[in-house]
């Protein structure tokens, strides 16, 4: 079996992309749960956007908005701890893709503990030799209380815990 060189590189720079993609999204999910919010805004390219959908409906541009909504999020999400799995990395080139599923114990306000599940489909950049984030999406797919479970209340509206 013969492989020319160009081959053996651009396996290479696939494998060392997906390495890189994979820490970035482990800092991300660390910074979160440390309530690092400027740490959190500099994965992200100046131009990225943070998107929540499903049960979490938000839409935020730019590193500034991005870090901006981090600083505020440790007065609502008062601890967390995100378990990410079945991960998918896909590279393109500068361009990659990647797919976690995720399962987030978290306390809301410190008055309600819930469980939250869905996953991300994000979008990462390589410019000038480093990746960042380009567009993270959340799409969240359940938020419950936990003492009831999904089953029960599959998407529990936090505006009901704000008046306890």
């Amino acid at each position: 079996m013969s492989v020319d060189l160009e081959t053996i590189v651009a396996r290479l720079d696939r494998l060392e992309s997906q390495d890189a993609i994979r820490r970035l999204k482990a800092a991300y999910m660390q910074a979160c749960d440390d309530r690092l919010g400027s740490a959190i805004a500099d994965l992200f390219w100046d131009d990225a956007l943070w998107e929540g959908v499903g049960g979490s409906s938000a839409r935020v541009q730019g590193r500034d908005a991005i870090a901006a909504m981090f600083a505020a999020a440790p007065s609502r999400l008062t601890f967390t701890t995100h378990y990410l799995t079945n991960e998918s990395i896909s590279i393109d080139g500068n361009r990659a893709t990647g797919r976690w599923k995720l399962l987030e114990p978290c306390t809301y306000r410190d008055r309600a503990a819930l469980w939250m599940g869905g996953q991300y489909i994000d979008v990462f950049e390589r410019r000038e030799g480093a990746w960042r984030i380009s567009h993270l999406k959340l799409d969240v797919e359940f938020r419950t209380p936990y003492e009831k479970g999904w089953h029960e209340q599959r998407l529990a509206d936090l505006a009901l815990f704000d008046a306890r």
